[in-house]
Protein backbone atom coordinates (compact mmCIF):
# COMPACT_ATOMS: atom_id res chain seq x y z
CA UNK A 1 0.00 0.00 0.00
CA UNK A 2 1.52 3.33 -1.04
CA UNK A 3 1.65 6.64 0.80
CA UNK A 4 -1.78 7.47 -0.71
CA UNK A 5 -3.39 5.31 1.98
CA UNK A 6 -3.52 8.14 4.53
CA UNK A 7 -5.37 10.62 2.24
CA UNK A 8 -7.76 7.81 1.30
CA UNK A 9 -8.38 7.15 4.98
CA UNK A 10 -9.31 10.80 5.49
CA UNK A 11 -11.59 10.71 2.44
CA UNK A 12 -13.37 7.63 3.77
CA UNK A 13 -13.78 9.37 7.12
CA UNK A 14 -15.39 12.41 5.48
CA UNK A 15 -17.71 10.23 3.40
CA UNK A 16 -18.74 8.25 6.49
CA UNK A 17 -19.56 11.51 8.31
CA UNK A 18 -21.50 12.76 5.27
CA UNK A 19 -23.57 9.56 5.17
CA UNK A 20 -24.30 9.82 8.90
CA UNK A 21 -25.37 13.47 8.50
CA UNK A 22 -27.66 12.42 5.65
CA UNK A 23 -29.38 9.92 7.93
CA UNK A 24 -29.81 12.56 10.61
CA UNK A 25 -31.15 15.05 8.06
CA UNK A 26 -33.96 12.70 7.07
CA UNK A 27 -34.76 11.96 10.70
CA UNK A 28 -35.16 15.64 11.66
CA UNK A 29 -38.58 16.15 9.98
CA UNK A 30 -40.02 13.46 12.25
CA UNK A 31 -39.69 15.88 15.15
CA UNK A 32 -41.44 18.82 13.47
CA UNK A 33 -45.01 17.77 14.45
CA UNK A 34 -43.96 17.78 18.09
CA UNK A 35 -42.75 21.39 17.98
CA UNK A 36 -45.37 24.09 18.43
CA UNK A 37 -45.77 26.34 15.35
CA UNK A 38 -42.59 24.88 13.87
CA UNK A 39 -43.72 25.46 10.27
CA UNK A 40 -44.01 29.20 10.86
CA UNK A 41 -40.20 29.39 10.73
CA UNK A 42 -38.75 29.92 7.29
CA UNK A 43 -35.76 27.59 7.78
CA UNK A 44 -38.11 24.79 8.92
CA UNK A 45 -40.25 25.24 5.81
CA UNK A 46 -37.07 25.16 3.69
CA UNK A 47 -35.97 21.94 5.44
CA UNK A 48 -39.33 20.31 4.78
CA UNK A 49 -39.29 21.40 1.13
CA UNK A 50 -35.86 19.81 0.60
CA UNK A 51 -37.06 16.73 2.46
CA UNK A 52 -40.12 16.35 0.16
CA UNK A 53 -38.01 16.85 -2.94
CA UNK A 54 -35.52 14.13 -2.01
CA UNK A 55 -38.27 11.82 -0.77
CA UNK A 56 -39.99 12.08 -4.16
CA UNK A 57 -36.66 11.53 -5.90
CA UNK A 58 -35.99 8.31 -3.93
CA UNK A 59 -39.62 7.14 -4.41
CA UNK A 60 -39.19 7.44 -8.19
CA UNK A 61 -35.99 5.38 -8.06
CA UNK A 62 -37.58 2.49 -6.18
CA UNK A 63 -38.44 -0.51 -8.38
CA UNK A 64 -41.80 -0.93 -6.62
CA UNK A 65 -44.54 1.58 -5.91
CA UNK A 66 -44.34 2.85 -2.31
CA UNK A 67 -46.99 5.34 -1.19
CA UNK A 68 -46.17 5.49 2.52
CA UNK A 69 -43.59 8.30 3.05
CA UNK A 70 -42.44 6.76 6.36
CA UNK A 71 -41.33 3.61 4.52
CA UNK A 72 -39.37 5.70 2.03
CA UNK A 73 -37.81 7.67 4.86
CA UNK A 74 -36.86 4.45 6.66
CA UNK A 75 -35.21 3.10 3.52
CA UNK A 76 -33.15 6.28 3.13
CA UNK A 77 -32.04 6.29 6.79
CA UNK A 78 -31.09 2.60 6.77
CA UNK A 79 -29.14 2.96 3.53
CA UNK A 80 -27.33 6.02 4.89
CA UNK A 81 -26.32 4.13 8.05
CA UNK A 82 -25.13 1.14 6.01
CA UNK A 83 -23.10 3.38 3.69
CA UNK A 84 -21.60 5.15 6.72
CA UNK A 85 -20.49 1.81 8.19
CA UNK A 86 -18.94 0.75 4.88
CA UNK A 87 -16.93 3.96 4.64
CA UNK A 88 -15.86 3.58 8.29
CA UNK A 89 -14.53 0.08 7.61
CA UNK A 90 -12.66 1.36 4.55
CA UNK A 91 -11.22 4.20 6.64
CA UNK A 92 -9.83 1.72 9.20
CA UNK A 93 -8.38 -0.40 6.40
CA UNK A 94 -6.57 2.53 4.78
CA UNK A 95 -5.42 3.89 8.17
CA UNK A 96 -3.87 0.52 9.07
CA UNK A 97 -2.15 0.37 5.70
CA UNK A 98 -0.82 3.90 6.21
CA UNK A 99 0.58 2.97 9.63
CA UNK A 100 2.35 -0.08 8.21
CA UNK A 101 3.80 2.03 5.41
CA UNK A 102 4.97 4.69 7.88
CA UNK A 103 6.60 2.07 10.13
CA UNK A 104 8.42 0.58 7.13
CA UNK A 105 9.76 3.92 5.95
CA UNK A 106 10.81 4.90 9.48
CA UNK A 107 12.71 1.64 9.90
CA UNK A 108 14.43 2.11 6.55
CA UNK A 109 15.36 5.69 7.46
CA UNK A 110 16.76 4.60 10.84
CA UNK A 111 18.80 1.84 9.29
CA UNK A 112 20.38 4.26 6.82
CA UNK A 113 22.88 5.79 9.26
CA UNK A 114 25.87 5.10 7.05
CA UNK A 115 24.04 5.53 3.73
CA UNK A 116 21.30 3.75 1.85
CA UNK A 117 20.82 0.30 3.36
CA UNK A 118 20.74 -2.31 0.64
CA UNK A 119 20.15 -5.89 1.83
CA UNK A 120 23.36 -7.87 1.43
CA UNK A 121 25.37 -4.84 0.23
CA UNK A 122 28.58 -3.46 1.69
CA UNK A 123 26.87 -0.27 2.84
CA UNK A 124 24.12 -2.31 4.52
CA UNK A 125 26.60 -4.37 6.54
CA UNK A 126 28.63 -1.31 7.54
CA UNK A 127 25.51 0.58 8.59
CA UNK A 128 24.20 -2.32 10.65
CA UNK A 129 27.57 -2.78 12.37
CA UNK A 130 27.63 0.91 13.21
CA UNK A 131 24.10 0.73 14.66
CA UNK A 132 25.00 -2.38 16.66
CA UNK A 133 28.13 -0.74 18.06
CA UNK A 134 26.21 2.39 19.04
CA UNK A 135 23.42 0.34 20.65
CA UNK A 136 25.94 -1.75 22.60
CA UNK A 137 27.65 1.42 23.82
CA UNK A 138 24.35 2.86 25.06
CA UNK A 139 23.38 -0.41 26.78
CA UNK A 140 26.76 -0.54 28.52
CA UNK A 141 26.14 2.90 30.02
CA UNK A 142 22.92 1.50 31.54
CA UNK A 143 24.75 -1.33 33.32
CA UNK A 144 25.32 -1.00 37.06
CA UNK A 145 26.75 -3.15 39.80
CA UNK A 146 23.69 -3.86 41.93
CA UNK A 147 22.65 -6.26 44.68
CA UNK A 148 19.34 -8.03 45.16
CA UNK A 149 17.73 -9.32 48.33
CA UNK A 150 14.85 -11.79 48.28
CA UNK A 151 12.86 -12.28 51.51
CA UNK A 152 10.00 -14.72 51.98
CA UNK A 153 7.93 -15.87 54.96
CA UNK A 154 8.53 -19.53 55.84
CA UNK A 155 5.34 -21.61 55.84
CA UNK A 156 3.01 -18.63 55.49
CA UNK A 157 0.08 -20.84 54.44
CA UNK A 158 0.36 -23.07 57.51
CA UNK A 159 0.63 -19.99 59.75
CA UNK A 160 -2.89 -18.92 58.72
CA UNK A 161 -4.62 -22.25 59.47
CA UNK A 162 -7.13 -21.94 62.32
CA UNK A 163 -6.57 -18.19 62.78
CA UNK A 164 -9.12 -15.40 62.55
CA UNK A 165 -9.05 -13.66 59.17
CA UNK A 166 -8.87 -10.26 60.82
CA UNK A 167 -5.80 -11.22 62.84
CA UNK A 168 -4.12 -12.69 59.77
CA UNK A 169 -4.74 -9.58 57.70
CA UNK A 170 -3.52 -7.22 60.45
CA UNK A 171 -0.40 -9.27 61.24
CA UNK A 172 0.74 -9.63 57.64
CA UNK A 173 0.05 -5.96 57.02
CA UNK A 174 2.23 -5.11 60.04
CA UNK A 175 4.90 -7.50 58.77
CA UNK A 176 4.97 -5.75 55.39
CA UNK A 177 5.21 -2.38 57.16
CA UNK A 178 8.13 -3.68 59.23
CA UNK A 179 9.98 -4.90 56.12
CA UNK A 180 9.25 -1.69 54.18
CA UNK A 181 10.75 0.37 57.00
CA UNK A 182 13.93 -1.72 56.92
CA UNK A 183 14.08 -1.40 53.13
CA UNK A 184 13.78 2.38 53.27
CA UNK A 185 16.31 2.69 56.11
CA UNK A 186 19.01 0.95 54.04
CA UNK A 187 18.62 2.95 50.81
CA UNK A 188 16.87 0.49 48.52
CA UNK A 189 16.46 1.61 44.92
CA UNK A 190 13.24 -0.30 44.21
CA UNK A 191 11.24 -3.28 45.44
CA UNK A 192 8.41 -5.56 44.35
CA UNK A 193 6.11 -7.57 46.61
CA UNK A 194 4.45 -10.90 46.02
CA UNK A 195 1.73 -11.77 48.59
CA UNK A 196 4.22 -12.73 51.36
CA UNK A 197 7.60 -12.15 49.72
CA UNK A 198 9.63 -9.27 48.37
CA UNK A 199 12.52 -8.74 45.94
CA UNK A 200 14.58 -5.63 46.66
CA UNK A 201 17.24 -3.87 44.59
CA UNK A 202 20.15 -2.15 46.40
CA UNK A 203 23.09 -0.09 45.14
CA UNK A 204 25.57 -2.29 47.06
CA UNK A 205 25.85 -5.79 48.44
CA UNK A 206 26.63 -4.27 51.86
CA UNK A 207 23.19 -2.56 51.87
CA UNK A 208 21.40 -5.77 50.87
CA UNK A 209 23.10 -7.84 53.59
CA UNK A 210 22.62 -5.11 56.21
CA UNK A 211 18.89 -5.07 55.46
CA UNK A 212 18.61 -8.85 55.75
CA UNK A 213 20.53 -8.86 59.03
CA UNK A 214 18.38 -6.04 60.41
CA UNK A 215 15.20 -7.91 59.45
CA UNK A 216 16.38 -11.09 61.18
CA UNK A 217 17.37 -9.13 64.29
CA UNK A 218 14.03 -7.29 64.38
CA UNK A 219 11.88 -10.41 64.03
CA UNK A 220 12.30 -11.27 67.71
CA UNK A 221 10.67 -8.02 68.80
CA UNK A 222 8.07 -8.24 66.06
CA UNK A 223 6.99 -11.74 67.12
CA UNK A 224 6.97 -10.80 70.78
CA UNK A 225 5.19 -7.44 70.66
CA UNK A 226 3.41 -6.98 67.32
CA UNK A 227 1.99 -10.17 65.82
CA UNK A 228 -1.15 -11.68 67.37
CA UNK A 229 -1.48 -15.09 65.66
CA UNK A 230 0.04 -18.14 67.35
CA UNK A 231 2.82 -18.92 64.90
CA UNK A 232 5.98 -16.83 64.82
CA UNK A 233 7.15 -15.13 61.63
CA UNK A 234 10.27 -16.75 60.20
CA UNK A 235 11.92 -15.72 56.97
CA UNK A 236 14.42 -16.94 54.42
CA UNK A 237 16.78 -14.41 52.81
CA UNK A 238 18.73 -14.77 49.57
CA UNK A 239 21.32 -12.30 48.26
CA UNK A 240 23.17 -11.99 44.97
CA UNK A 241 24.99 -9.18 43.19
CA UNK A 242 26.30 -8.41 39.72
CA UNK A 243 26.08 -6.08 36.75
CA UNK A 244 22.57 -5.60 35.39
CA UNK A 245 20.80 -3.16 33.11
CA UNK A 246 19.12 -0.61 35.35
CA UNK A 247 16.64 2.11 34.44
CA UNK A 248 15.09 3.89 37.42
CA UNK A 249 11.84 4.34 35.47
CA UNK A 250 11.34 0.55 35.18
CA UNK A 251 9.52 -1.06 38.17
CA UNK A 252 11.26 -3.90 40.02
CA UNK A 253 8.64 -6.41 38.85
CA UNK A 254 9.58 -5.66 35.23
CA UNK A 255 13.33 -6.09 35.72
CA UNK A 256 14.69 -9.37 34.40
CA UNK A 257 18.22 -10.71 34.75
CA UNK A 258 19.99 -13.91 35.78
CA UNK A 259 21.49 -12.05 38.73
CA UNK A 260 17.98 -11.41 40.07
CA UNK A 261 16.91 -15.00 39.44
CA UNK A 262 19.87 -16.33 41.45
CA UNK A 263 18.92 -14.11 44.42
CA UNK A 264 15.43 -15.64 44.36
CA UNK A 265 16.83 -19.17 44.16
CA UNK A 266 19.23 -18.46 47.04
CA UNK A 267 16.25 -17.53 49.17
CA UNK A 268 14.35 -20.70 48.28
CA UNK A 269 17.26 -22.92 49.40
CA UNK A 270 18.08 -20.90 52.53
CA UNK A 271 17.32 -22.26 55.99
CA UNK A 272 14.72 -20.43 58.12
CA UNK A 273 16.03 -17.20 59.68
CA UNK A 274 19.29 -17.29 57.71
CA UNK A 275 20.82 -15.46 54.78
CA UNK A 276 22.02 -17.47 51.78
CA UNK A 277 24.60 -15.52 49.79
CA UNK A 278 26.13 -16.33 46.40
CA UNK A 279 29.94 -16.37 46.42
CA UNK A 280 30.26 -13.50 43.84
CA UNK A 281 28.28 -11.28 46.23
CA UNK A 282 30.49 -12.31 49.16
CA UNK A 283 33.52 -10.91 47.33
CA UNK A 284 31.80 -7.49 47.18
CA UNK A 285 31.17 -7.23 50.94
CA UNK A 286 33.31 -4.92 53.03
CA UNK A 287 32.66 -7.10 56.11
CA UNK A 288 32.30 -10.85 55.73
CA UNK A 289 32.18 -11.91 59.38
CA UNK A 290 29.62 -14.58 60.18
CA UNK A 291 29.33 -15.97 56.66
CA UNK A 292 30.30 -19.63 56.42
CA UNK A 293 30.24 -22.11 53.53
CA UNK A 294 26.86 -23.85 53.43
CA UNK A 295 28.28 -26.91 51.68
CA UNK A 296 25.98 -26.62 48.65
CA UNK A 297 25.65 -24.92 45.29
CA UNK A 298 22.69 -23.04 43.78
CA UNK A 299 22.65 -22.27 40.05
CA UNK A 300 26.34 -23.18 39.93
CA UNK A 301 27.34 -20.72 42.68
CA UNK A 302 28.81 -21.72 46.01
CA UNK A 303 26.48 -20.71 48.85
CA UNK A 304 27.60 -18.90 52.01
CA UNK A 305 25.31 -18.75 55.02
CA UNK A 306 24.77 -16.24 57.80
CA UNK A 307 22.58 -16.78 60.84
CA UNK A 308 21.81 -19.34 63.50
CA UNK A 309 20.86 -22.76 62.18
Amino acid sequence: MSSAARPLAWLMRLLAIAAMLTALFFLLPLGVPYLENAETYEYVRGLLAIDREYMNFVRDLLPVKVSDPDIVRGIIVVLAFVVSRVFSRLRRHFAAAANIYAGTTDAAAGAGTAGTVIAGGVKSRAALLEIMAETKKKLETMQRELAFLSIDVVGSTDMKVGEEKTKIEVDFREYKKFIDEEIAANGALTAAWTPDGVMICFPTADAAVATAQSVLAGLYGFNKSVKTIRANFRVRCGVNAGRVYYDRSIPMEQMSDHVIDVAGHMQKYALPNTIALAKPALALLSKREGFKPAGKEVDGFEVYQWGKV
